[in-house]
């Protein structure tokens, strides 16, 4: 069988710190981790994904860059076209649940630039349905997203590189673990 490495990103923040996690795995294996500091509500994330993975020594091998979702510390909004442009690695953003565009444009609004933020969150494109989760694509197909969803899951519907990216994050921001 093979096993594609993975990176998956998540955030945390708050007291005025926010740090971006990615984990990498082959499969559900940790393999490592890429970690650095972004702005909250800022315009940085997009840029930091992008130069963790291309300095990376698992650059070469990663099949896929999960995101959780596309806006980190707030509203610092990944632009998921740009970073699978410069790395030339598939970019499969995940959610949950659907999300509520209508909370988000009022809390969009309260921030400046909004513009330039409203057409970052369009710029992501169609929200698809894949194995229970919710997906914005970019380099890949939906068929190709749900093949790299179902080969890195352990348990449950999340790629495991963002559920440890997630515990990671938040360890880094309250001290502890919190639960996905």
């Amino acid at each position: 069988m093979k096993v594609w490495r993975f990176v998956g990103f998540d955030d945390s923040f708050g007291g005025g710190v926010a740090y971006i996690v990615g984990c990498v795995t082959a499969g559900s294996y940790v393999e490592g981790f890429l970690i650095d500091k972004i702005e909250i509500d800022g315009f940085d994330v997009t840029d930091k994904i992008i130069e963790l993975v291309n300095s990376s020594k698992f650059k070469i091998q990663l099949k896929c860059i999960f995101l959780d979702g596309i806006t980190f510390a707030g509203f610092n909004i990944a632009d998921i076209g740009e970073i699978y442009r410069r790395t030339g690695i598939p970019v499969v953003a995940v959610m949950r649940r659907m999300p509520n565009f209508e909370e988000i444009n009022k809390a969009l609004r309260n921030l400046d630039k909004f513009e330039e933020r409203l057409k970052l969150i369009e710029k992501a494109g169609e929200i698809h349905e894949a194995e229970g989760l919710f997906v914005q694509i970019n380099g890949c197909g939906i068929d190709e997203a749900k093949t790299f969803i179902r080969a890195s899951r352990f348990k449950g519907k999340i790629p495991e590189a963002l559920r440890i990216a997630h515990l990671v994050a938040s360890a880094l921001i309250h001290g502890e673990s919190k639960r996905r």
